[in-house]
């Protein structure tokens, strides 16, 4: 055990220390924050909170409610302002005080024709807040409940509930829909990213035959499993970090967008995740040390790597087929193949329930692929020590016998 522990820190430091690793793990989280900075760098050129005006002949708003602070900086409280005729309102809106103004037929509101007069058009999040403002104000003035006033002003959630009971998803639960996506994208980078550092250790270790050095001291199947281990270690890392920022990311911006404030997954979605993405983590891993130590070149290695990790995108193609139909034969399809199980499996549970035998099943099976792929690998490490320069194809690895 002990011989085992050293490899797996060996393999784990050897990488997390590599300037290319911090490279790659932080490279994401700047991209983001790049992205979001323009974001809101256009948001800020885009947005235009300069107050509007209104000429209002009917009298319907001689007593203005204002309305609540908005914390949305893509769409700011606008404030509105009362003039007496056109002709001042125009005399503003020339001078930039203002950035347009609206105008209410004398018979507002039997007559609903209003006006609206700009330089430059303004948001259309302006004309919704114009909206807000008399339809507030028109009920002030009629003595409505504040009770329905407060109520209108916050508006309704609603809960969507499957027909038996067992699913249930809140209107402002919308990022449920997307999860999965940014999961499975989160996934295919971390995993192909620790899996070409233990195919690339794998290839180079043969090529100069370091491993006829360390396999005096330990077996064929401690080094593969603690190599294999070691790099999913990595790639766990390089995830846990990521969801750092991520989880920090969502705590900054709910300050700016109220709707990230109640952000959160739920606890049985969490765990299917972690079910069915560490088993998926070991068995890639195992796949490229098989990849590597059948290899003799890193270059072919590469070649072989980059085709096998197009499986993976699979689900993303037929996103929309999953999503239309997430019980239907090809989605169930995908769930129980081991390349395309976990992004699917995750598309599925964000539109439907999944029964608990199926998940047992798809967990299990993917458990089942990771220990035959390490038991792959540890074997194809052995044949690939034996022969150097040389090629091993699946057939050979399956079909040799190797003395332990």
């Amino acid at each position: 055990m002990s011989k085992l522990w050293q490899i797996i820190r060996h393999e784990y430091i050897r990488h997390v220390f590599r300037r290319r690793f911090l490279f790659s793990l932080l490279s994401l989280p700047i991209a983001v924050l790049v992205m979001v900075g323009v974001a809101l760098m256009i948001a800020g050129f885009a947005t235009d909170d300069t107050p509007i005006g209104y000429v209002d002949p009917s009298g319907v708003l001689a007593n203005p409610v204002q309305l609540p602070e908005s914390t949305d900086i893509f769409s700011p409280t606008i404030q509105f302002i009362a003039f007496e005729d056109r002709d001042q309102a125009q005399a503003d809106l020339e001078a930039g005080t203002i950035q347009a103004y609206f105008v209410l037929p004398a018979d507002y509101p039997q007559n609903k024709q209003v006006e609206l007069l700009y330089l430059d058009e303004p948001d259309s999040s302006a004309t919704y807040q114009f909206e807000d403002f008399v339809r507030f104000t028109l009920m002030e003035s009629a003595d409505v409940n504040p009770e329905v006033i407060d109520r209108l002003s916050q508006g309704f959630s609603y809960t969507l509930e499957s027909a038996d009971g067992s699913r249930q998803m809140r209107d402002d639960q919308w990022y449920l829909t997307f999860t999965p996506f940014i999961a499975g994208i989160m996934f295919v980078i971390v995993v192909m990213t620790s899996g070409g550092y233990l195919l690339q250790a794998v290839v180079e270790e043969k090529e100069n035959r370091t491993m006829e050095i360390v396999i005096t001291s330990v077996s064929p199947a401690q080094l593969m499993t603690g190599k294999i281990i070691g790099n999913v270690a990595v790639g766990l890392t390089q995830l846990v970090v990521w969801l750092v920022f991520a989880w920090l990311g969502l705590k900054v911006a709910g300050n700016f967008w109220p709707m990230l404030q109640d952000f959160s997954l739920p606890p049985d979605y969490i765990g299917v995740m972690l079910l069915v993405l560490l088993p998926s983590f070991v068995m890639v891993a195992a796949i490229m040390a098989a990849i590597g130590s059948t290899m003799t070149q890193m270059r072919e290695a590469q070649q072989i790597s980059g085709m096998f990790s197009l499986p993976f995108m699979i689900p993303f193609y037929v996103s929309s087929a999953i999503m239309m139909n997430p019980n239907g034969t090809l989605a169930m399809a995908l769930s129980y193949f081991p390349l395309t199980a976990p992004i699917t499996i995750l598309m599925r549970m964000s539109f439907t329930v999944i029964p608990a035998w199926q998940i047992a099943i798809n967990v299990a099976t993917l458990i089942v692929f990771a220990i035959f792929a390490i038991w792959f690998a540890t074997k194809a490490f052995r044949l690939g020590m034996l022969q150097y320069g040389k090629k091993l194809t699946i057939k050979e690895v399956l079909n040799a016998r190797v003395e332990k």
